[in-house]
């Protein structure tokens, strides 16, 4: 027998609402399967909204009229929820003079919160607003009951409950990154005061082949932060009806933290935060924080990809190992749909995955990309094979300056010869350590990712103590692993390598790697990044299109769970 309570809501993922919609009290992963979806509102919409306009976050719940003719005197629809849910939506309801007002969950004007709220029988349009993407201790779901209460001789009770009510459930959409893969929409980067106008002019000439538009951001506003990649990272949200690019705002926080309130938070851009703690480090910052466009893996699908991030080794322990704060992985674990991949990056100074590997966009590979990796290796092989070739006395990095500890300033001469490099035992030892950390991430990713080695390409990169003490490192010369991938342009920092024949042998090298198809430009950034300990993607970040072929909610991810 039914109940008299009918709740209708968008459960067959279509973007309408109809008596003939299915499983409004279940949530099911799949095709064709029901669970509605409330997208988090995390742009600058407020409240004083129309419910019915199309670019809002409000999801509706139709409650319908309640017949009467059975019921007694003083009855009215009693929704609920849990309370911890009640903390993370807020469900408005229309007042009389057609204003959008609070009703039940997280009141905007005073951050209380109720978790429950009472309806007249005559029905009505609820509007559901999530407050928060799944992260700690939510699940993303947010479920509703609706009973008939009674009000007999002032004491409440609810009526005939197990005949007379409903649920309704939604799912908050969770966030997702874009991998390069994805067309690229807006670049951006800063200028500084420390003069980076060479690889500004450089980029934006690379850019502007590329047809992608670049953001220069004014850095006197922001301390001169040049480092835009480990600030923010951009992703989207997405429902039946409408996308959101949403940003992430991580707990960096230094000069360019309040950028993307300033300039990117608007009606149709969300952004959202993850707290700083007292003892956050490098490795919370986005340079470590990657996606794999979309990969199989022993069967499983991961259309959207995988997120990779940098930590210290497995079963490795003490106080002075670094690995991405708590906080911050929870809430890359908590949308589930890009199942994360953690791997060895502490042993690097920065401590990113940006500065060892790269996906690369390949429409003629079997997987449509290719991993780069660094390979000290392969560097050093060539310089051997120069050698034996009589290049010895060639000179690397010619014209370049490093910081000079003296005069504390950067007049030391970066040229060596590849004679004089190679001799160097000091520095051939730890390129044989990095290989072997290397060596480490590509089996951790080749299972992972469902790689093969033909899956993987290789760049020339050397590394060296990041100072006389440290067994961590930074890159010798410009990391060309560390570029901007914009479309089937690569830009890439120029390496200065040994010039033989009027070439760049480094830079033949990389091109060679790549695509045949790809336009590769090579940009100076040496003092103006590498030698701050970065590169050109570390000083860029790019904005992506949403994948258009692929609806998150298709495919059920590790972790998932229907109800």
């Amino acid at each position: 027998m039914p109940g008299l309570i009918n709740v209708y809501i968008d459960s067959d993922r279509d973007g309408n609402i109809t008596e003939s919609d299915f499983g409004q009290h279940n949530w099911v992963w799949g095709k064709a399967s029901p669970g509605a979806i409330v997208i988090p509102n995390v742009d600058r919409e407020g409240v004083g909204l129309t419910p019915d306009q199309a670019d809002n976050e409000l999801a509706k719940i139709v409650v319908s009229r309640v017949p009467t003719d059975t019921l007694p005197e003083n009855i009215s629809i009693y929704v609920s929820s849990s309370t911890s849910a009640a903390q993370r939506y807020t469900l408005y309801r229309i007042d009389e003079r057609g204003e959008v007002v609070f009703f039940m969950g997280l009141d905007p004007n005073s951050e209380e919160f109720r978790s429950y709220g009472q309806l007249p029988l005559d029905g009505e349009t609820l509007y559901l607003e999530a407050r928060e993407l799944p992260g700690e201790g939510f699940e993303g779901l947010i479920t509703f009951e609706f009973c008939l209460l009674h009000l007999e001789n002032d004491i409440p009770y609810l009526y005939d409950i197990h005949l007379n009510n409903a649920y309704c459930v939604f799912r908050v959409a969770p966030w997702i990154m874009t991998p390069t893969t994805q067309p690229a929409v807006q670049v951006f980067t800063v200028q500084i005061k420390d003069e980076n106008s060479r690889f500004l002019s450089e980029l934006e000439a690379a850019c502007s082949e590329a047809g992608v538009p670049l953001t220069i951001i004014d850095g006197s506003q922001y301390r001169d932060d040049r480092w835009i990649q480990d600030e923010i990272e951009f992703g989207y949200c997405e429902s039946p009806t409408r996308i959101l690019p949403v940003v992430l705002d991580g707990p960096r926080d230094r000069g360019l933290d309040n950028f993307p309130e300033k300039h990117l938070l608007r009606d149709d851009f969300g952004h959202f935060v993850v707290k700083r703690r007292f003892l956050n480090n490098s490795l919370d910052s986005f340079g470590n924080l990657e996606v794999s466009p979309p990969v199989f893996v022993n069967g499983k699908h991961y259309p959207l990809g995988r997120i990779v991030f940098g930590g210290k080794q497995f079963n490795a322990y003490g106080s002075d190992l670094r690995q991405m704060m708590p906080e911050l992985r929870r809430v890359l674990y908590a949308q589930k749909i890009q199942s994360p991949i953690e791997v060895y990056s502490d042993w690097l100074a920065v401590g990113h995955v940006d500065e060892f590997m790269n996906f690369i966009p390949d429409i003629d590979s079997e997987k449509g990309f290719r991993l780069m990796l660094a390979s000290p290796t392969l560097c050093r092989s060539a310089l051997s094979d120069l050698q034996t070739q009589g290049f010895g006395q060639t000179k690397m990095f010619e014209g370049q300056k490093r910081f000079d500890p003296v005069t504390g300033c950067y007049t030391y001469d970066a040229s060596i010869t590849i004679d004089d490099y190679l001799a160097n035992q000091a520095l051939a030892e730890v390129d044989e350590r990095c290989q072997e950390y290397i060596d480490l991430n590509k089996e951790i990713l080749k299972s992972s990712l469902g790689l093969d080695e033909a899956d993987i390409i290789y760049a020339p990169v050397t590394f060296k103590p990041a100072s006389a003490q440290s067994r961590r490192v930074l890159a010798f010369f410009p990391d060309m692993v560390n570029h901007l991938i914009v479309n089937d342009f690569h830009i890439v920092p120029k390496p200065y390598g040994p010039i033989i024949n009027g070439q760049c042998v480094f830079e033949n090298m990389m091109t060679e790697a790549l695509p045949s198809y790809k336009e590769v430009r090579y940009i100076d950034d040496w003092l103006s990044y590498h030698e701050m300990s970065g590169e050109v993607h570390c000083g860029t970040n790019t904005l992506r299109e949403p994948f258009s072929n692929v609806r998150w909610w298709d495919h059920m991810p590790d972790g998932g769970f229907n109800i």
